[in-house]
């Protein structure tokens, strides 16, 4: 942890990744830096170094895919360090005395589980926010992509922040704009979002906030909010956890901030800001199709080549890139039977080790 005693920095950018992502780090880490490089102090990539036991954030440890990962992404360390300004690495700290550190700022003294319900990403989320010891952390996850490229949207959410006291989070606009509003999974959500308005252009208030990208003001939350609540996930979702040996202390990262925001009143803001904006982009499969595209995907979405299917709806969609091949390999009946080993391959261990 950085020391408490200095002063914190007034906007970090923090990205969560974990060795997995290494095919398509790199080129989202360059195509970060220029969007938000020179906007920020400093910028924290958090690598979560403790794979998931099942579901579908689980690694391949067959094949040894995890570990081999990692030991590449740790090389890369000190090459992307010299070469981008401000740059620094942190592993997430999963020691007993970081962890009470932790738990203690965001919950208050109960002990914060390593993974949500369903085996998903969780304190490595809020270690590397507390890490970050910022006023103001732009929080990412690795493979998100952004257009627009404002370089003064950081500043003008940092105002609006400072503007409203009914707003915990910013976040850029969800998806190109549109002159309909928002689409895709947007589209027609009952009681998900206001309109709203920031500085003369559409914008929209949002109950919930995603973990793939949001601004979050660190002193309002200690202010407003203080700590916390796990909110224990349902039955449903504790039984599925306990087969797949996940803990089951909590919701994901996104549904306890999102739960808190309704909690407290309070809001995100996601908006595009002055001039051409900015919005984000998130593509919903990683493949080595898509990785091998991906270059040429973030030239055009920087240089704003964006197709009309595409605007209004924040997931990339056929239109932008086809992704047909892989939906078709994520139905809903393969996804069932991928549970089915996973719980297989899960307690066959268990048996074996005892």
């Amino acid at each position: 942890m950085t020391s408490s005693s200095k002063a914190p920095h007034r906007v970090t950018m923090q990205i969560n990744t974990y060795p997995l992502d290494l095919p398509h780090f790199e080129a989202t880490l360059a195509h970060k830096m220029r969007a938000f490089g020179s906007q920020v102090d400093r910028t924290i990539v958090t690598v979560d170094v403790r794979p998931p036991q099942s579901g579908r954030y689980k690694g391949d440890p067959k094949a040894n895919r995890y570990m081999q990962s990692l030991e590449t992404f740790r090389a890369l360390y000190p090459v992307l360090e010299s070469q981008y300004d401000n740059l620094s690495f942190h592993e997430v700290d999963y020691s007993a005395a970081e962890k009470r550190v932790v738990s203690d700022y965001f919950l208050g003294s109960e002990e914060m589980p390593d993974k949500a319900w369903d085996g998903g990403p969780f304190y490595c989320y809020f270690q590397g926010i507390l890490e970050a010891d910022s006023d103001y952390v732009l929080h990412m996850d690795a493979d998100m992509l952004y257009g627009g490229m404002s370089q003064t949207w950081v500043d003008e959410a940092i105002a609006l922040l400072q503007e409203r006291d009914d707003l915990l989070f910013a976040s850029p606009l969800p998806g190109p704009p549109h002159p309909g509003g928002l689409k895709g999974k947007h589209d027609g959500a009952d009681h998900a979002f206001d309109e709203d308005e920031v500085d003369g252009r559409v914008a929209y208030r949002f109950h919930f906030v995603s973990t793939r990208i949001f601004l979050m003001d660190m002193k309002r939350f200690k202010e407003r909010v203080g700590t916390l609540d796990l909110d224990t996930p349902r039955l449903s979702y504790r039984l599925r956890g306990l087969l797949l040996g996940n803990p089951i202390k909590a919701l994901s990262a996104e549904q306890v901030l999102s739960l808190t925001l309704q909690k407290h009143g309070l809001g995100n803001m996601c908006f595009a800001g002055a001039g051409d904006g900015l919005y984000s982009l998130h593509p919903p499969f990683h493949y080595p199709a898509f990785h091998a595209a991906l270059p040429g995907l973030i030239d055009r979405v920087e240089r704003g080549d964006i197709p009309d299917g595409q605007r209004g709806d924040y997931d990339i969609n056929d239109s932008l890139f086809d992704f047909s091949e892989m939906r078709q390999n994520h139905a809903r009946h393969k996804r069932v039977t991928r549970r089915l080993m996973d719980f297989v391959t899960y307690w066959s261990a268990r048996l074996k080790a005892s």
